[in-house]
């Protein structure tokens, strides 16, 4: 059999809301419909956060009413906290995300709380609100290769926090690159570690372009034994904390490029290219600029070139010598 991957689609949670604020619920909707139909399994969908605080991401519960849930698509809403949890629950997610940093400062400053109060007392209330309404929970552990303000996060800190959101009943772990600090090397060494611990909880990764190491360290993963890619259509991305502020997010890795690698090298991934291309022009055109992304640009799903009929001007140019 051939290798297959997962795809975790986060542009309509991580990206859409921040680039396209004038992106209506018809807008959302119509776009993670889309998502759908190029084949996308696992779609983050919207974030169940503080209206007042995070006034871009108010409109969750109308995006889940107005989405037409198909069977054998998993949609999932990242919650901050037990009032989160229980929204998502009622507006019908089939999957919530938590966040927790293997840095102490990071979840400081991120969630206003130290790492030991969220694993003692924030985390176990979503949790136990999840088990008790039958949805599985997606664990993040962000600053897994790198803290943007402690520096580098010894291995054995993100095993322990692995080791705790599996005992918690974490149905995926996701080692989150925050800020685009991971190289290759570091990628597969904490990997292999990961996988070592036999965990009960699947292992998927989220890697930022940051630094422009986004695919090189997915194939790491791949090479790993990772088969979980959160990835994000064109690239988009919000700004992470400790991320430097640009015009426009491209911190995540491109769904379509990565789509692209994926199946060239022979590697399943279950997607339509054609039909997520489609997407992306979708994307580009709800944040009214260009997405930097690759693959729309290369056209890799066109027909071959044609061979010039003119000869080149370098055979021009030594055609006397």
């Amino acid at each position: 059999m051939k290798d297959q991957i997962t795809i975790v689609e986060v542009s309509p949670r991580d990206g859409l809301p921040e680039l396209c604020s004038a992106a209506t619920v018809a807008d959302k909707v119509s776009y993670i419909e889309g998502l759908a139909k190029a084949g996308v399994k696992k779609i983050e969908c919207v974030a169940f956060t503080h209206p007042r605080l995070i006034p871009e991401h108010a409109d969750a519960e109308k995006v889940m009413a107005g989405l037409e849930k198909k069977h054998g698509l998993t949609y999932i809403g990242l919650v901050p906290n037990e009032v989160g949890c229980r929204r998502a629950v009622t507006a019908g997610v089939d999957e919530i995300v938590t966040l927790v940093a293997a840095s102490d400062t990071f979840t400081r400053v991120n969630a206003g709380k130290s790492l030991k109060e969220l694993m003692n007392k924030t985390l176990p209330a979503v949790f136990d609100v999840a088990n008790q309404s039958h949805i599985t929970v997606r664990s993040y552990i962000l600053t897994a290769f790198g803290c943007p303000y402690s520096g580098k996060i010894p291995f054995d800190d993100v095993m322990q926090l692995a080791l705790k959101l599996n005992y918690m009943g974490a149905k995926e772990i996701v080692l989150a690159d925050t800020t685009g600090m991971a190289n290759p090397v570091q990628v597969k060494k904490l990997i292999e570690l990961m996988l070592a611990l036999k965990l009960d909880s699947k292992l998927a990764v989220h890697l930022h372009n940051t630094r422009g190491t986004a695919l090189l360290n997915c194939y790491a993963a791949f090479e790993a034994g990772v088969r979980i890619f959160d990835t994000s259509l064109g690239g988009m991305s919000g700004t992470p904390y400790g991320a430097m502020q640009h015009a426009f997010g491209y911190w995540n890795a491109s769904t379509e490029d990565l789509v692209h690698l994926f199946e060239d090298m022979g590697v399943e991934t279950g997607i339509d290219l054609d039909r997520l291309i489609d997407c992306v022009k979708v994307g580009e055109r709800l944040a009214k600029t260009p997405l930097p992304g690759h693959i729309l640009r290369a056209k890799t799903s066109s027909k071959l070139a044609k061979v010039p009929s003119n000869p080149s001007r370098i055979s021009e140019m030594t055609s006397g010598d």
